[in-house]
């Protein structure tokens, strides 16, 4: 009994580790959502050890070595590869200041920008402007991706949306009603199995990635929003087969126990 015991024991554990090893390493362990058209900014009050970069006191232009993101005497990050523009009719958070760019028409050629963190957030945030489905965001833990979304699911979800024509168009007063064939909207990014500690903005297309307001959070209270992408922690499949396993070895105690009471009886 004892023998059969541990041989159950290991083959549950190779089950378990086989789960492991080969569950996908994006697993839908993130969850997407967009706020109300016009909301332009996080939910701060959702948010713990929140912080936000508006770009406004960055230089304007194309930096191949990039810049820092710093919140007073803290520095949450850096990014590289980056381009800062003037508010325009594409983009700048309340119609002024500057905003963030991955634009392959600036003459750099950029396709690319990462953006590394001091330390491991769960929760990031963007007000994505004059949007366009060839957009990607990647999320990265210690160099490995953990998450990747084109904004096509953006698209696609808006256009599902009764109200749909109210994203559409930049909405602030300085530049109401121009681009009216792109959308605007704030998402929210939120790793309800972890952390990360890289974001990179990826434009694909011909056009540019437009976005400001970028926001970080140690973690968060709910997930607000209309959800584009629902998360499905990864430790629930693991737990799931882990049970499995134990109950399996149980069973086959429970049988060797049995047969041997009928063994006795005869």
């Amino acid at each position: 009994m004892k023998s059969l015991l541990i041989k159950s024991a290991i083959a549950s554990g190779v089950v378990l580790s086989l789960a492991t090893v080969t569950r996908p390493a994006m697993a839908a362990s993130f969850a997407v959502s967009i706020e109300n058209a016009g909301v332009q900014n996080a939910q701060l009050s959702n948010l713990v050890d929140a912080h936000v970069d508006t770009f406004d006191g960055q230089t304007a232009g194309y930096s191949a070595t990039g810049f820092q993101w710093k919140d007073g005497a803290t520095t949450v990050g850096s990014y590289n590869n980056g381009l800062i523009n003037n508010a325009n009719q594409y983009g700048g958070a309340g119609g002024s200041g500057q905003y963030f760019d991955v634009d392959t028409n600036n003459g750099s050629k950029q396709t690319v920008s990462t953006l590394s963190l001091t330390t491991p957030q769960s929760y990031f945030g963007l007000w994505w402007s004059a949007g366009d489905a060839s957009n990607v965001l990647t999320f990265l833990s210690q160099g490995k991706v953990v998450f990747s979304m084109t904004t096509a699911d953006v698209v696609n979800y808006i256009a599902g949306l009764s109200n749909k024509a109210s994203y559409y168009s930049n909405p602030n007063s300085q530049f109401k009603g121009q681009d009216s064939g792109e959308p605007f909207a704030f998402i929210n990014f939120y790793d309800v199995g972890g952390t990360f500690d890289q974001v990179q903005f990826t434009n694909v297309g011909g056009t540019g990635f437009e976005s400001d307001n970028h926001t970080v959070a140690t973690s968060y209270k709910s997930i607000t929003g209309g959800v584009v992408t629902q998360a499905v922690p990864e430790s629930s499949s693991v737990l799931g087969v882990f049970v499995i396993g134990f109950v399996g070895a149980a069973s086959v105690m429970t049988r060797r126990v049995n047969k041997k009471s009928v063994l006795q009886l005869s």
